[in-house]
């Protein structure tokens, strides 16, 4: 398949996300998003939170966010605590800078012809140091009510019924790595989307784990690629 570079993607493609502070029961707040929304130049943009309201063409689950921040460093992020009542499924949505992982994603919906692709994770937590997050994730687990970082958390059922609708019912593709210490938010991810279809490359390490997108070596972003793909059909 063609490997597109991402000076490319980026005329193709537009990335919001939706940035917020968790406040915990304790009072301690963390920063986190709860989604990203890829989409093509071609979708109308002119109120960006409306593509929250859409559905994509295929949902794509993985880890957490890294280091994703809004692209204007004054946004002011609001605060959220769950369980949340009448919260609704609009999100107010700002422009966020795509990174490696992103651009794998925008190659698979450009071999597939979706023009909106919408991420998810298995935590909102934004750290880019995947060590350092998963010990957030398990600090937060001793807290009552800590768990919430997750969209796959009961107390978040219609939420994460939302984001993962899609049009005619795509694959649900699966990135979220191979560490170990991911199993229990997994676990918990698994469950909630139950006899989905899903799209992934396998993982050596644990049947339940999966190769990231985007691997350091090129030659390996391209075999995940066309692994996924072939994986679609096409």
């Amino acid at each position: 398949m063609e490997f597109k570079y991402a000076a490319e993607l980026k005329k193709q493609f537009t990335c919001y996300g939706h940035f917020y502070e968790l406040v915990l029961m304790n009072g301690e707040t963390a920063k986190c998003r709860s989604v990203l929304e890829i989409v093509d130049t071609s979708i109308p943009q002119e109120t960006p939170s409306d593509i929250s309201e859409m559905e994509p063409d295929v949902v794509v689950i993985m880890m957490n966010p890294g280091s994703s921040h809004p692209k204007d460093d004054a946004h002011v992020v609001g605060r959220i605590e769950y369980p949340r009542p009448g919260g609704g499924n609009r999100k107010e949505l700002v422009l966020t800078q795509p990174d490696n992982t992103q651009y794998q994603v925008m190659r698979v919906a450009v071999s597939q012809g979706w023009r909106h692709i919408r991420v998810l994770n298995l935590s909102d937590l934004r750290d880019p140091k995947s060590g350092k997050f998963l010990q957030k994730v398990d600090a937060l687990a001793g807290i009552i009510g800590g768990h919430v970082h997750s969209l796959f958390c009961p107390e978040r059922n219609e939420e994460c019924a939302h984001s993962l609708k899609r049009k005619n019912r795509t694959p649900i593709l699966l990135g979220w790595g191979q560490d170990l210490g991911l199993l229990p938010l997994v676990e918990q991810c698994l469950g909630r989307i139950e006899g989905e279809p899903t799209c992934t490359v396998a993982s050596d390490v644990h049947p339940l784990l999966n190769a990231h997108p985007s691997p350091m070596l090129q030659k390996k972003k391209i075999l995940w690629l066309e692994t996924i793909v072939e994986s679609l059909g096409n």
